[in-house]
């Protein structure tokens, strides 16, 4: 069944080649960013106080929402807290969904 010219530009463009990916913290250290090709495309909103690595929201472009860029930055994130012994306290409500989904993946690292 062929799809009509609206249903097609229903569709989400497709995610770019993920070999182009980078990870940074801001400059002020308030972001874990999603890089493509040097271009922000994406963030978590953080802080960290003490061993507490406060991620308040998670923002992803429009046009690259449901490729998979979230959990990109979430593992780059759990990876992070990892790394420099921090527990993640989760405001942001697809961090939270995500470390109750998986709780064995996250023991350790995840400040209920």
């Amino acid at each position: 069944m062929r799809e009509s010219p609206k249903e097609l530009s229903s569709h989400k463009p497709k995610p770019k080649i993920m070999e182009n990916i980078k990870f940074e913290i801001s400059p002020y250290q308030d972001e874990l960013q999603i890089l493509i090709d040097g271009k922000k495309v994406g963030y978590m909103s953080i802080s960290v106080d003490g061993r507490l690595l406060n991620v308040y929201y998670t923002k992803i472009n429009e046009d690259l929402e449901g490729h998979g860029y979230a959990k990109l930055l979430l593992d780059k994130l759990v990876n992070y807290a990892e790394e420099k012994d921090l527990m993640i306290d989760p405001e942001c409500d697809f961090v939270r969904q995500q470390l109750e989904n998986h709780p064995k993946r996250y023991r350790g690292i995840w400040h209920e």
